[in-house]
């Protein structure tokens, strides 16, 4: 903000309009406004006094001068009342002459030092004053009229800047209950994940239009009664709430068949037969997965769906489920498509506004495979973001997009190893710290063995613990301590630091915090590594700990948590 130097009125009403409209801190347009005063009406005394509808006024007052704050509250004085009300300034070219005229309890009796005062009320857009500039002088220079326009005007500027200011401050209110009413929607219609052995879970999803944040493409999963995980991913013709209204009566005619027993082949006919009656216009394609954690045993239904994506090994193929969508003729499924999941195998389902982006659907299936095979070794929950950001990446976003992942993490094969001790590691909080425990944590799981590409996540999420940990430790000597240990084929890594407090804000997993946010990247991006994270503050030390779950390559002797 441009400061107020010695200048002409009319220069300083001109950097008023420059200073004071797009600021949004109050008190910063305060100032400005107080060091201006003087320049604008020529009178050395100057200060500022805010009317809160609710609450006691409060002053600014230039040091070293008057102090105007005795008369506490001007809405008190009859004489000072009648201008506020009326949004005119006020004029009492002899203040000492005015106060034999007061009241015995009025404020301005307290200021008779001076010799001359000018008030001009700060209107808001509603008529009400919200403050008021007050200027005067201890000479007997009187006030002309030049000075109480030059000052009147100075008050409308801020008038209009705090008018400015509330309005964006009621937008950004609006626009955080507006957002806090879409995750609650969001979390209504999409469930989260069940927790299945051995099975890591991720989805994420991106509206075609962030203005409306639901659409029609929706999953659901569920575990039933015999253990089978249901999953299911629907595609609804149409977009904003009709279209989720529409997606949630297939999804839940879908899990009510399945836990009823219905068999696979047959969900999607008598699925359209429930929802098509009460709807006939909707129009619905989608793929159904029943997986076994247990056996690794899959199954899939179509219904007009895009082909499921395989990723075995590094290899991508895609396997399709044939079909005719809900509120089709004939809607049903042609064929039951088995496969058999083995280790780390990770099944995707996707809607088709991944692969239309680029409005060529060969083009798009060729780019969301190499997506894949890309970033196969993602955690779940982080590959399912990547696909859809990396398939939305510089292309025109027509419809909605969503991407499941489903991945085995079934232990290894028995293979003779003897149980690792847990790994312990304390250093000080520096940051050329960081890289020395970094690789020391590598040597101890290359031992266990944990999975590489487990190794590489666990590794970059442990890089950002002990970073926040170097930030907010005491300094101490020997104040930040790493830890993992195995339990059973999960891996746990805890990092601690003496700051007594945890510095990790609350974003949202599977919100990218503002750029300009301050914090949060850190821990969005362990929660995008890590299979589950939990924080605590524990006899003094903040304390955040992440598990890599079903990523130990061979079976062992739990090894003993540290205590």
């Amino acid at each position: 903000m441009t400061p107020v130097t010695n200048a002409e009125p009319l220069v300083v009403l001109a950097q008023a309009a420059r200073a004071l409209h797009g600021e949004r801190d109050v008190e910063r347009a305060l100032d400005w406004t107080l060091a201006a005063i003087r320049d604008a009406s020529g009178l050395p005394e100057a200060a500022i006094c805010m009317l809160p509808r609710h609450g006691s006024p409060t002053w600014t007052v230039v040091r070293g001068g008057v102090d105007f704050s005795p008369i506490a509250d001007p809405r008190a004085s009859p004489m000072l009342r009648a201008g506020l009300d009326r949004g005119t300034p006020i004029v009492l070219p002899d203040l000492e002459d005015a106060e034999r005229k007061l009241p015995a309890g009025d404020g301005l009796r307290r200021i008779v030092q001076l010799r001359s005062l000018l008030v001009a009320p700060v209107m808001a857009k509603d008529g009400l004053a919200q403050g008021a500039l007050f200027a005067g002088t201890l000479a007997d220079d009187g006030i002309d009229d030049a000075q109480v326009e030059a000052l009147s005007a100075l008050a409308a500027h801020l008038g209009v800047a705090l008018d400015n200011s509330a309005t964006l401050t009621r937008l950004a209110e609006v626009e955080a209950r507006g957002k806090e009413v879409v995750h609650a929607l969001q979390e209504a219609v999409r469930p989260p994940a069940p927790i299945v052995a051995h099975t890591e879970l991720g989805v994420h999803y991106v509206a075609a239009d962030p203005s409306a944040p639901t659409g029609g493409d929706l999953y659901d999963w569920i575990t039933l009664p015999d253990g089978t995980l249901h999953v299911v991913v629907v595609d609804v013709m149409g977009k904003g709430v009709e279209a989720t209204k529409h997606a949630l009566s297939v999804t839940h005619a879908l899990r009510l068949l399945a836990v009823e027993g219905c068999p696979l082949g047959e969900l999607v006919t008598r699925a359209d037969a429930l929802v098509t009656s009460q709807n006939p216009d909707l129009v619905a394609t989608l793929i159904v997965a029943h997986y076994s954690p247990a056996t690794g045993e899959l199954r899939l239904a179509g219904a007009g769906h895009p082909p499921a994506l395989l990723v075995r090994a590094g290899a991508v193929e895609e396997v399709f489920a044939p079909g005719i969508p809900i509120g089709w003729p004939g809607a049903g499924s042609h064929d039951v498509i088995e496969l058999q999941l083995e280790r780390s195998d990770t099944l995707i389902l996707y809607t088709d506004g991944l692969i239309e982006a680029t409005k060529d659907i060969l083009q798009g299936l060729e780019t969301l495979a190499a997506a894949a095979a890309a970033t196969a070794t993602y955690p779940a929950t982080a590959l399912a973001r990547a696909l859809v950001e990396r398939q939305l990446a510089d292309a025109a976003r027509h419809d909605d997009s969503l991407a499941l992942v489903l991945r085995r993490r079934s232990p290894a094969p028995d293979q003779p190893a003897h149980p690792m001790a847990p790994f312990r590691h304390q250093f000080s909080p520096q940051s050329a710290a960081v890289p020395v425990a970094r690789h020391l944590l590598k040597d101890w799981l290359e031992l266990v063995p944990v999975d590489a590409e487990a190794v590489d996540s666990l590794l970059l999420a442990v890089s950002e613990l002990c970073s926040n940990a170097v930030r907010h430790a005491s300094g101490a000597p020997g104040s930040v301590h790493l830890r993992a240990w195995a339990e059973s084929d999960d891996v746990f890594v805890e990092v601690s630091d003496d700051g007594g407090s945890i510095a990790w804000s609350d974003q949202r997993a599977e919100e990218l915090p503002d750029p300009d946010a301050e914090q949060g990247r850190g821990l969005f991006l362990v929660r995008q590594l890590a299979d589950d994270v939990s924080t605590s503050v524990e006899d003094g030390r903040s304390v955040v700990r992440i598990v890599r779950r079903s990523v130990v390559s061979s079976r062992r002797q739990d090894s003993p948590t540290p205590g």
